[in-house]
């Protein structure tokens, strides 16, 4: 059975995040928040540019924004409730 190259790389990447210590699957593309953050920015949607095998690139306002996994878990990010 030959299996998908798309849908093996995307369970990869999934095992990964988990191994690294995410209970959420993070894809490019998803809206996140990083609610523990400064109180300004709390609600602020960004959009995952770029998924690394250590960390994110988000974007907001044509702003690029790189957030190591330590970061990322310190600031709580979570999917944007306006994901859609």
């Amino acid at each position: 059975m030959n299996q998908d190259p798309v849908d093996t790389l995307e369970a990869l990447v999934w095992q990964r995040q988990r191994q690294r210590g995410f209970t959420e699957r993070f894809t490019v593309g998803d809206l996140v928040r990083f609610p523990l953050g400064v109180p300004w920015n709390r609600e602020r949607d960004y959009r995952i540019k770029t998924v690394y095998s250590d960390g994110f690139e988000v974007e907001s306002n044509g702003l690029v924004y790189a957030h190591t996994d330590a970061d990322a878990k310190r600031l709580g990010m979570t999917h944007s409730p306006n994901q859609v």
